[in-house]
């Protein structure tokens, strides 16, 4: 009930007017649609009413002012979209071509993981496309997902080229063959300092 009285209260009309209709029958304005209401002498008679909604708190007046903001930023985009824009397409196109790095297989560069999903991790390398790392590239062991290697979104790692995905044009990178690397380097030192290891066979 206390609500009926606050959008009552909220309310914007102006006072209800009742006048009779003029000979040509019409309304001083006919934007706003009248109620025809009989009064005792038979005489029909208009009553003009209008309300608005009623912007009770501050939230609902910013969240007006922000569809209004929405609107025409929209508006914008349909009839000129490049208007206020500091470059042209063609500098665009050019700043992204700085960034189209002709990776060789082998190369190693580094990124940063930021998805990870069941079949690996999705990892940002600063160039046009993400590159992604599949499961069976992510750990020297078996596992079944790449947390389990230690791979979560934000790692910051060094990773190696080993192929390239032709649907997207995205790499495809390694760990697995960084720590083959790391772990035949290992094996050479040890054999150097003559240590006697226990392997599984």
């Amino acid at each position: 009930m206390a609500y009926v009285a606050q959008q009552f209260g909220g309310l914007k009309c102006p006072s209800a007017s009742t006048f009779t209709k003029n000979n040509n029958n019409k309304l001083p304005n006919p934007s706003i649609r009248p109620f025809e209401i009989a009064n005792r002498r038979g005489r029909r008679s208009v009553i003009i009413a209008s309300a608005s909604s009623a912007i009770a708190s501050p939230e609902v007046r910013e969240r007006m002012k922000l569809k209004e903001l929405f609107e025409q930023a929209y508006e914008r985009c349909i009839t000129a979209p490049m208007e206020g824009v500091n470059f042209t397409l063609e500098e665009f196109h050019a700043a992204l071509d700085k960034y189209d790095f002709n990776f060789e297989i082998g190369t190693k560069l580094k990124g940063t993981v930021f998805s990870v999903d069941a079949n690996g991790a999705i990892v940002d390398i600063t160039a046009k496309s993400s590159a992604y790392l599949p499961i069976r590239e992510a750990s020297l062991h078996t596992i079944k997902h790449v947390e389990e290697a230690g791979i979560f979104p934000g790692l910051r790692d060094e990773f190696v080229v080993i192929g390239m995905n032709q649907s997207d044009d995205s790499l495809v990178l390694s760990l697995r063959s960084i720590q083959y690397d790391l772990a035949w380097e290992r094996c050479r030192q040890l054999q150097a300092e003559d240590v006697v290891v226990k392997s599984k066979v």
